[in-house]
């Protein structure tokens, strides 16, 4: 029992200021930093851990599968290069303009893609490699673009070597990308859409064809796209 006769402690201000301080340095000082690297998204491809340090990597760092650089012609007749666009984040597809079948609907729900993120359009490439380049011509892809009612300058319609382009999609993108007779038009491929980030990480593969698979490509573009 306190007696009524006790005085109570005085409380000592500097102290109590200073431990305030310090609880508002730890907090500020452990709070998460909004990078690429805070994004709750997976490294899809293969990886390696270094086993010996480098320049630029520790022993027990994790080397992540990025795309191999490359150089394409686009629907407007001028070369464009992966480096060009190193600092933005990418949707990609792989089509041919002559397909019968899942091509003209897979670039019809890269436009709504398109459209939903247009807020974004300065830091968002899309991207459409033909593979079929012998017929998918500059002009041919133009003619393609506007049959699709397509205008945005975010936009690329691509076409280069066949083989390399093939390998490119296999190897670099995750996606299948062939000649095939027995398929339609000559050729088969995924109707995927894969994402990709600014060091070139592919951090998602959804189908194009599927509404719900989209609205996740959106939410998850939308994540790379708000991190700084």
């Amino acid at each position: 029992m306190i007696s009524l006769k006790e005085k109570p402690k005085k409380i000592n201000l500097s102290v109590l200021l200073s431990s305030i301080l310090i609880l508002a340095l730890l907090f500020s000082c452990t709070e998460p930093e909004n990078d690429l690297n805070q994004v709750n998204l997976p490294y899809i491809g293969h990886h390696d851990v270094v086993h010996e340090a480098t320049e630029d990597y520790n022993i027990g760092d994790t080397v992540y599968h990025t795309v191999p650089r490359w150089n394409y012609l686009t629907q407007d007749s001028t070369f464009l290069k992966s480096d060009d666009i190193d600092d933005k984040i990418w949707i990609v597809d792989f089509i041919f303009t002559h397909c019968p079948t899942i091509c003209p609907p897979m670039t019809k729900a890269m436009l709504g893609l398109n459209d939903s993120l247009n807020d974004y359009k300065n830091d968002l490439r899309f991207l459409s490699f033909s593979i079929d380049p012998d017929r998918d011509t500059p002009a041919r892809l133009r003619l393609y673009r506007k049959r699709h009612d397509i205008t945005a300058e975010n936009w690329f319609f691509l076409t280069g070597n066949e083989a390399e382009t093939h390998a490119l999609g296999i190897d670099g993108f995750q996606l299948l990308a062939n000649a095939d007779e027995k398929a339609p038009g000559g050729f088969a491929h995924s109707p995927n859409f894969v994402l990709i980030d600014k060091d070139q990480h592919i951090r998602g593969v959804y189908d194009g064809l599927d509404p719900e698979s989209r609205i996740q490509l959106i939410k998850d573009a939308k994540l790379l796209l708000d991190a700084k």
